[in-house]
């Protein structure tokens, strides 16, 4: 297949990019700048410069494709996400460059979008099971962005295209977040939100790559994707032990908690995800786990 993929020189977008290539498809990474380029021509793709806010410029770059993918995010680092600017390039990017490649691939004819999304949509669910059709927890304002996505997601899946969803897991691997984290666990600093009995479900970047490739094989609709739910309490652990420190990952004090705002509240939810749908319907599996050695070099 030939496939565009906005987000391309991003972490999770080379990734899907490495993925799709080794899987034989023939893709073109959407950069809007000159000097990403290199970056997506040396993951074995070719590259267009175009304006993800531009609905025309996107459709010259989605034509003659037949899937568009779409990966961009810009997620504040750490406890900058306290800043309510620091969100504003995110918030730009789901809010109106998200419809707009929605759009545009219609427009250019492309017949399937596959949507990056999140779990931290859902609401805390304790130590119970969240499957799909669990109503999401999205109605403050922070949410607006994210909403309309999926809004655009879900129009393009008419005349009989298709709209594949991955509300993915909590990314870990060679990225600055996990990077920044555990630094912080190195020198003894508190990185971590939520309770150690409350549930995280993380997803390693290789995996989530070859997630994209597997979102060719799903129908219509919203999937979790993930790796099999821990305790945070457990990830803590995991966490020391892949930083090499003499001790797990400690948490913030309840009392700094109760401060951090709706943005950062979604991650001290319990969320016990099952991406069992998107499993038994694409064949997808997860390879590699917070236990698996060097995790954070692959």
């Amino acid at each position: 297949m030939r496939i565009a993929i906005t987000g391309a020189t991003g972490v999770l977008g080379q990734e899907a990019v490495e993925a799709l290539v080794a899987a034989g498809h023939e893709v073109t990474g959407i950069t809007r700048r000159d000097s990403g380029v290199p970056i997506i021509e040396g993951r074995g793709a070719s590259a267009i410069v175009a304006d993800v806010f531009d609905q025309a410029d996107l459709a010259r770059a989605f034509r003659g494709h037949d899937v568009v993918m779409n990966t961009l995010a810009h997620v504040p680092v750490g406890m900058a996400g306290l800043r309510p600017l620091a969100w504003r390039e995110d918030d730009r990017l789901h809010l109106e460059a998200s419809v707009a490649i929605a759009k545009a691939a219609a427009e250019a004819g492309a017949r399937r979008l596959v949507q990056e999304s999140s779990i931290f949509m859902y609401p805390d669910n304790g130590t119970d099971w969240i499957g799909e059709d669990l109503p999401l927890s999205v109605r403050n304002q922070a949410f607006r962005p994210r909403v309309r996505e999926m809004r655009a997601a879900v129009d393009f899946a008419t005349a009989g295209r298709t709209a594949v969803v991955l509300r993915l897991g909590q990314l870990f691997g060679r990225d600055q977040h996990t990077t920044h984290a555990l630094r912080a666990t190195r020198a003894g600093d508190p990185i971590l939100l939520g309770r150690p009995d409350g549930y995280i479900t993380l997803l390693h970047h290789s995996d989530a790559g070859t997630a994209f490739v597997a979102a060719l094989r799903a129908g219509s609709g919203f999937y979790n994707v993930g790796g099999e739910p821990i305790t945070r309490g457990r990830w803590a652990k995991d966490l020391g032990t892949e930083a090499g420190a003499s001790g797990p990952a400690k948490f913030y004090p309840e009392i700094t908690q109760a401060l951090v705002g709706t943005r950062l509240d979604t991650q001290r939810r319990s969320l016990r995800v099952s991406s069992l749908r998107f499993m038994s319907e694409t064949g997808w599996r997860p390879t590699v786990g917070p236990s698996t050695k060097g995790w954070s070099r692959r």
